[in-house]
């Protein structure tokens, strides 16, 4: 079973070379473990091994009543850090572009700034408008981003120390206040009898005030009601006077208007009368020359043709002065006096005159042809024509008569219109006066209402106030007095405090929980707690190194007759035993050079060599199944495994996909097992892990078995391959 195996060991006999390489193959994880852990040890015991620059622009500020003592917190601040290893690290006092120019140049790690007016905000908590004091910490990733983080830690730590100290100083105040309330409360019991006394006072006035105030809000009633009617009787008085107004301004007009037709009435009545006084005048000639006419016509029928010629003659003359000048006259007094019924009555009187005369006229020429046979027809006509000549003179008369009247009477009216227009515009003005004056005065009683209401708004409300002054004034007696005895009351409960009383209790106030990290299985120093993630990470950069030095499976053997499995085991017990002295010389170094130490030394050492064993079967079936391409595909492992193994932040904290493959890989339960063990924790989960890796060692050590079975057949491919690494 061992035979083959001691045959590819015995290889390693033959050279010098040979044998060196089995030491490098032993020594190369315990070098990269070592170098890793060393570096990263205990870095934060070395942080003052760091330049850092703090800044102090402060420039003190007078404490509340403290009789002129002044705070320089800034100083104080500089003096706590600045001794080595007090603040974290080195700190050094420097100027603002010192600091600067240190920190872009990579001299400081991380620059304190103290504001100008950090202690005045510090004192600022025992005034009236209490300011938070700010420190500024810059640092610069640009040289290291984990310096940063933790002088973000060493801020908080300052920043804790200083509200300690601030909170303990203010609570000194407070408490040195309680006894100042003390005596404050005394001067208010005092206060407060007095205030009782001035207010029992203050009650008798009120309820006095209280009764006048109820007898004005009565009268202010009264004064309401009486300007109320006032004001309904000056908006009648408004409304009638406004009637008036506007009748006398009609009136007014009226009568200007019928001055006006007056005058033109008088003027056409005076034209009317001179028309009948001629149209008389033309009728009693008229009459004569009828007269005249019908002598002529008597003494044409009683004797003369000629006569009677001469009758036609001037009896169409008078026609025609009938006609002609009356008929113009006439339709003058028509055109002026269109709406005069005497005047229509005329022209239909002249109308039917000169009609008769017309006739009158045709029967004169009929009977002048005929006047031989005709004498008493035109005889009869005549005396006909001048008996309606004789009517129509009278009914001129009687128009004449009563066109003189009217003219008279229209000259009269005339007269008096104008009496009556002068009367109705003094009434108009006056009529406008008394509204005016009747509108002012129902503005002022309408305002004299309004003012009197809101004095009735007023005076209710000064009673309903004044009873409720005196109410208070009555409660103001019983709180003052109530007042003054709980003060006194309360005065016996405000505590004192002398000075060692004061700052033990600001001390407690200050920090009034006290928190204390513990760790259950806590490890020594910070490299101890990466160790398990190291020590994994060179085991398998040791099973990398043993099967690139020692064969996979021995070559040769698969040309026998041995079992595949057989031909398995031979490859990979060299390497397994190349992992236990890897083991045994990586915890070797970390004893002796960094005082590494372990929960279960026994326990540590039995697991790591079940993880180089499980590291060296995944190795051994890589290189055997794939040759050249196997180591690369170990590295391409390595690489997944670091993202993926929670060495040192947990899985949990990376993306997703390196959680769900986190379980598959080897090096996961490499880490959890060590850690474990390491630190003396839970012996159930190194057992679980070591459950993990043998299932895995044995999947990988039959699958090389396969691959052994598989490599018996050579092909084409294996005797000139496309690539070869």
């Amino acid at each position: 079973m061992f035979s083959l195996p001691w045959l590819e060991l015995s290889r390693f006999k033959r050279h010098t070379i040979t044998r060196l390489a089995i030491i490098v193959v032993a020594v190369i994880p315990a070098i990269y473990g070592g170098l890793y852990l060393a570096s990263n040890w205990a870095p934060t015991d070395n942080l003052d091994q760091l330049q850092a620059a703090v800044v102090n622009t402060d420039e003190g500020a007078e404490k509340p009543n403290s009789d002129g003592e002044k705070l320089q917190a800034g100083d104080e601040l500089v003096d706590k850090i600045t001794p080595e290893g007090e603040g974290g690290f080195d700190w050094q006092e420097t100027s603002l572009k010192e600091a600067n120019d240190g920190l872009a140049e990579g001299k400081y790690f991380a620059v304190l700034e103290i504001p100008s007016n950090f202690s005045k905000r510090l004192v600022s908590t025992g005034g009236d408008d209490p300011e938070q004091a700010g420190l500024n910490l810059r640092t610069d990733d640009a040289h290291n981003f984990i310096v940063g983080q933790m002088a973000g830690t060493i801020l908080n730590e300052i920043k804790s120390a200083l509200n300690e100290t601030t909170t303990a100083e203010y609570v000194s105040e407070v408490y040195l206040g309680f006894n100042d309330i003390h005596s404050s409360t005394e001067q208010a019991v005092d206060g407060a009898s007095q205030l009782n006394d001035g207010a029992t006072d203050l009650h008798e006035g009120t309820g006095e005030l209280s009764d006048g105030a109820h007898t004005l809000d009565k009268g202010v009633g009264t004064l309401q009601t009486g300007i109320g009617d006032l004001d309904e009787g000056a908006g009648e008085l408004e409304k009638g006077s406004g009637d008036l107004k506007t009748g006398a301004d009609k009136l007014a007009k009226s009568t200007t208007e019928a001055k006006n037709g007056s005058k033109k009435l008088a003027t056409g009545a005076g034209q009317v009368a001179d028309g009948t006084s001629q149209l008389r005048d033309t009728a009693d000639e008229t009459t004569d020359k009828a007269e005249d006419l019908r002598d002529r016509a008597d003494d044409l029928v009683e004797g003369a043709r000629p006569k009677l010629n001469q009758a036609e003659d001037d009896f169409d003359s008078a026609r025609n002065t009938v006609n002609g000048d009356m008929d113009d006259r006439v339709a003058q007094l028509r055109e002026d006096y269109p709406d005069d019924p005497n005047v229509q009555k005329l022209a239909d009187d002249m109308d039917n005159l000169g009609g008769d005369l017309d006739k009158a006229h045709g029967r004169a020429s009929k009977a002048a042809d005929e006047a031989k046979d005709l004498e008493d027809p035109v005889k009869d006509a005549v005396d006909d024509v001048m008996g309606k000549i004789r009517e129509a003179d009278k009914k001129i008369g009687k128009l004449d008569d009563g066109a003189q009247k009217v003219a008279t009477g229209a000259d009269d009216l005339h007269s008096g219109l104008i009496k009556l227009d002068a009367g109705a515009g003094d009434l108009a003005k006056g009529a406008g006066d008394l509204n005016d004056g009747v509108i002012q005065l129902k503005d002022g009683t309408e305002k004299a209402k309004t003012g009197v209401a809101d004095l009735k708004d007023g005076s209710s409300q000064l009673a309903d106030g004044s009873d409720e002054l005196d109410k208070g004034a009555n409660k103001l007696v019983d709180g003052s007095g109530e007042l003054a005895d709980k003060l006194a009351d309360g005065l016996k409960q405000i505590p004192t405090y002398d000075k060692s009383d004061r700052e033990n209790r600001s001390d407690v106030v200050a920090v009034p929980v006290d928190a204390e990290k513990l760790k259950d299985n806590a490890v020594d120093a910070y490299g101890e707690g990466l160790a398990a993630f190291f020590v994994s990470l060179a085991l398998w950069i040791g099973g990398m190194i043993t099967y690139m030095v020692i064969n996979a499976i021995p070559y040769r053997a698969l040309m026998s007759s041995a079992k595949s499995s057989r031909i398995a085991w031979a490859g990979y017990v060299p390497g397994i035993l190349f992992g236990v002295a890897q083991v045994a010389v990586l915890y070797g170094v970390l004893t002796f050079a960094l005082d590494f130490s372990a929960g279960s030394w026994i326990w540590t050492l039995l697991f790591s060599m079940l993880v180089a064993a499980s590291f060296h079967a995944v190795h051994q079936l890589c290189v055997a199944a794939l040759g050249g391409v196997g180591r690369l595909v170990a590295l391409v492992l390595l690489m997944v495994q670091i993202a993926s193994a929670g060495g040192t932040y947990p899985v949990q904290t990376a993306p997703s996909i390196f959680q769900i493959i986190s379980p598959f890989l080897p090096m996961t339960h490499a880490v959890n097992g060590l850690r474990t063990l390491i630190a003396g924790g839970d012996m159930f989960i190194a057992a679980q892990s070591a459950v993990v890796l043998l299932l895995m060692t044995a999947i990988c050590l039959v699958a090389t078995m396969f691959v052994c079975g598989r490599k018996r057949t050579v092909t084409l491919t294996q005797l000139h391959p496309s690539l070869s690494l």
